[in-house]
C-alpha cells in the first residue's frame, strides 16, 4: 500500500514540476534571450519486494534543463560582432557618399564652373566683368572646400561622440556580466537558468559594441577577452575601455584598455562591433576622403598657380599665386624624447600620393612606413638639406637631435581642404596674357612668320628683356639687345625648330633672308593678349598627376568613386552579415525558442498525468478504508 501512495505522490510532484516549467515557458515566450526549459524526469531506483519481486518506486525530478546550443550561441555572438561593425560602416559611409555627391556641395561642379569661367575670360582677356567673375568663382570654390571641411569635421566629431557612447555601453555590459558571474558562482542552484539566459543576452549586446573571446570556466563563470587578450571580464571583476589622445594629434581619440594602472592602446586590435566600425570609418573612409579632397586642393593650387605665374596681368607684371600655397604638415610624437625636427616640402606635386607617412628613428637610421597599413616605404636620399629624403614628390629633411624611438608623421594633403584659400582679390592681377610677345619687322624681305613665344622658365631674370632675332642669312641668326650687342653669336637656323632664350621659347617658320628681324619683348599691360587665359582654362583637363595619367577632373571623380565604392562594399557586407545573423537566430529559435503549440500539448499531457496520479491516491485511500473496515 505504501508503494502505491509513494508512486502516486512522486507522480504528482513530477507533474507539478513539469506543469510549472511549461507555464514558465509560455509566460516567457516573447522574452528576449529566454531559452525554453524542460523537466528531466528519471525513474526512482526500484526496491526488491516480497518473493523476489521488483516493484517500481516512482519518479524523480532530476532537474530543470535549459535547452541551449553552445555552438549556435557562439555563432550568434560572432555574427553580431560583424554585423555591428558593418552597420556603422554602412550608416556613416552612406552619409559620406551623400555628402560628397550632394549637388549643393559637390566639389566637381565648383571646379568645373571655375575653369569654365577661365574659358570665358580667354574670349575677352581685358573684360572687367569676366575678370571679376573668375575671382568670384575662385572664392566660391574656396568656400565649397571650406564647407566640405566643416562637414568632415562634424562627422569626425560625431564619430568621437559615438565612440564615447559605445565605450560607456560596453563598460556597463562588462560590469553586468561580472555581476551575473558572481551570482551564478554563489547560486544555490546547480543550473541557474535565468541568470545564464541574462548573461547570454548581455554577451550578445556586448558583441554589438566590440569583438571578444569568451572563455568558459568550470564554476559556471565566463572570462571575456578583447584586443590581444586583455580581460574585459575576469570572473566577478570587470575592467574598462577608455579613450586617450593620439600621440600625434591631441584632438584624435584612440581606443584604450584600462587595467586600473595604465592605458594600453588597442585601436588597431579591434575587429568587430560598433567600435571597430567607427574606427574603421574614421581611419579608412573619412581619412581617405580627406586626403582625396586634399589632392584636389593641392592639384588646383599647384597647377593653376604654376600656369598663372607664367602669365602677365593688366598692370604689365608677371602673375603671382592665384591661390595661397600650402605644404605638408609634420607632427612629432608626444612621446619623443629627442630634440630633432623634421621638415617636408612638396617638390613635385604631380607625384604626391593621398597617404600619410610614419617616420621612426632607431638610433642610427630613419625608417619610413605607410601610416595606414604599416607597409615599409623606401625613400631616396639621406635626409640632409643637400640630399633630402624623397618620397612621392616630397622632400624631407631632418635636423640632428633625434633620440632612438622618436617618431614623426608626415601628412602631405590631409589638412589641405581647410588651408585652401585665395591669394588675390584684384581682378587686374589675373595674369591672362602671355608675358612675352613677338613681332615681325615690317622691313623683312621674306614671308617667314614667328610663333607666339611660350614660357619655359618664368624665374629667368631676363624673361622680359627686349631682344631682336636677326638673320645673317637663310641658315644662321643672332640675338641682339636693343643696344645692338650680339648676345649669342651665330646660331644655326632650323625651319620650325625651337628657339629658346631668356626663359622663353618660340619658332620661326619659313625661309628667311639676310636682315630679317623679329623682336621679342614684354607684352605689357592692357594688351588684350589671352594666351595664358587659354592655358589656365586647360589646367583642369590636362594630365597632371600620376605621370600625366590623371587630371584634376579625374581626381575629383575618383574621390566620389572611392567613397561610393566604400559605401557599396559596406552595404553588401551589412546585407551578408544581417542574413547570417537572421539564419543563426532562426536556428537558435528552433532549438531554444518556445513553441506555444508544443507547450499546449505538454500542458495537456502533464495535466492528465497529474490527474492520473491523483486518481491513484484516491484508489489507495479507498483501498485503505476498505481494509480498515474489514479489520474493524
Amino acid at each position: 500500500m505504501s508503494n502505491l501512495l509513494n508512486n502516486a505522490l512522486t507522480g504528482i510532484r513530477a507533474s507539478q514540476a513539469a506543469l510549472t516549467t511549461t507555464s514558465n515557458n509560455v509566460a516567457n515566450a516573447a522574452t528576449e534571450g529566454y531559452s525554453r526549459q524542460r523537466v528531466n524526469l528519471v525513474e526512482q531506483p526500484s526496491a526488491p519486494g516480497r518473493g523476489g519481486l521488483v516493484i517500481g518506486n516512482g519518479v524523480k525530478v532530476a532537474g530543470v534543463e535549459r535547452v541551449y546550443d553552445n555552438f549556435l550561441a557562439n555563432s550568434l555572438q560572432t555574427v553580431t560582432m560583424s554585423e555591428g561593425r558593418a552597420q556603422v560602416m554602412f550608416d556613416l559611409s552612406q552619409r559620406l557618399d551623400g555628402l560628397l555627391g550632394n549637388p549643393d556641395l559637390a566639389i566637381g561642379d565648383s571646379v568645373q564652373r571655375f575653369f569654365d569661367q577661365a574659358e570665358i575670360l580667354n574670349q575677352d582677356a581685358t573684360s572687367p566683368v569676366a575678370r571679376r567673375q573668375l575671382i568670384t568663382e575662385g572664392e566660391t570654390l574656396v568656400e565649397r572646400f571650406r564647407q566640405l571641411d566643416t562637414q568632415l569635421n562634424t562627422m569626425s566629431n560625431e564619430v568621437d561622440l559615438r565612440l564615447r557612447d559605445s565605450i560607456s555601453t560596453a563598460n556597463r555590459l562588462a560590469a553586468d556580466i561580472a555581476e551575473i558571474n558572481l551570482r551564478i558562482t554563489t547560486s544555490s542552484s546547480d543550473s541557474p537558468n535565468d541568470l545564464l539566459d541574462q548573461r547570454e543576452l548581455l554577451l550578445k549586446k556586448l558583441g554589438n559594441e566590440i569583438d571578444y573571446t569568451v572563455v568558459r570556466q568550470n564554476n559556471g563563470s565566463v572570462n571575456v577577452l578583447i584586443g590581444s587578450g586583455q580581460p574585459l571580464v575576469l570572473a566577478s571583476q570587470s575592467f574598462e575601455l577608455a579613450l586617450q589622445q593620439n600621440e600625434f594629434d591631441g584632438a584624435r581619440l584612440e581606443l584604450a584598455y584600462d587595467d586600473g594602472n595604465t592605458l594600453q592602446s588597442i585601436t588597431d586590435k579591434i575587429g568587430g562591433g560598433k567600435l571597430a566600425g567607427l574606427l574603421d570609418f574614421r581611419d579608412e573612409a573619412l581619412g581617405r576622403a580627406r586626403n582625396d579632397l586634399g589632392m584636389v586642393a593641392l592639384g588646383i593650387t599647384e597647377a593653376f598657380n604654376a600656369q598663372h605665374r607664367e602669365g602677365m596681368d593688366l598692370n604689365g607684371s608677371l602673375g603671382g599665386d592665384f591661390f595661397s600655397p600650402f605644404g605638408p604638415r609634420v607632427t612629432a610624437s608626444a612621446a619623443n624624447t629627442g630634440t630633432g625636427s623634421v621638415n617636408a616640402t612638396v617638390a613635385d606635386a604631380t607625384s604626391v600620393q593621398p597617404r600619410e607617412y610614419l617616420m621612426r628613428y632607431d638610433g642610427a637610421t630613419w625608417q619610413f612606413f605607410d601610416a595606414a597599413n604599416g607597409a615599409v616605404v623606401t625613400p631616396t636620399g639621406t635626409g640632409t638639406g643637400a640630399d633630402p629624403f624623397v618620397i612621392d614628390g616630397l622632400e624631407i629633411t631632418v635636423a640632428a637631435g633625434a633620440a632612438a624611438g622618436d617618431k614623426f608623421v608626415v601628412q602631405p594633403v590631409k589638412f589641405a581642404t581647410g588651408e585652401f584659400v585665395m591669394s588675390i582679390n584684384d581682378p587686374a592681377k589675373i595674369a591672362a596674357a602671355g608675358p612675352v610677345s613677338a613681332t615681325r619687322s615690317l622691313a623683312n624681305l621674306s614671308n617667314t612668320t614667328i610663333a607666339p613665344p611660350g614660357v619655359n622658365d618664368v624665374t629667368d631674370a631676363n624673361l622680359l628683356q627686349t631682344v631682336d632675332i636677326v638673320f645673317d642669312d637663310a641658315t644662321t641668326f643672332r640675338i641682339f639687345d636693343t643696344g645692338g650687342t650680339d648676345l649669342t653669336g651665330p646660331i644655326a637656323y632650323v625651319d620650325g625648330g625651337d628657339i629658346s632664350y631668356n626663359g622663353w621659347t618660340t619658332q620661326i617658320l619659313g625661309t628667311p633672308e639676310a636682315g630679317d628681324t623679329f623682336r621679342l619683348a614684354s607684352t605689357g599691360g592692357n594688351s588684350g593678349d589671352n594666351r595664358n587665359a587659354i592655358e589656365l582654362a586647360q589646367v583642369a583637363s590636362a594630365g597632371y598627376f600620376a605621370g600625366g595619367q590623371l587630371s584634376l577632373a579625374n581626381i575629383g571623380a575618383n574621390l566620389v568613386a572611392n567613397v561610393g565604392s566604400v559605401a557599396a562594399r559596406s552595404s553588401h557586407e551589412l546585407s551578408t552579415q544581417s542574413a547570417l545573423r537572421e539564419q543563426v537566430e532562426l536556428e537558435i529559435e528552433s532549438v531554444s525558442g518556445v513553441n506555444l503549440d508544443e507547450e499546449a500539448v505538454n500542458l495537456l499531457k502533464y495535466q492528465e498525468a497529474y490527474m492520473a496520479a491523483s486518481r491513484v491516491i484516491s484508489v489507495a485511500n479507498q483501498l485503505f478504508q476498505n481494509l480498515l473496515n474489514e479489520l474493524g
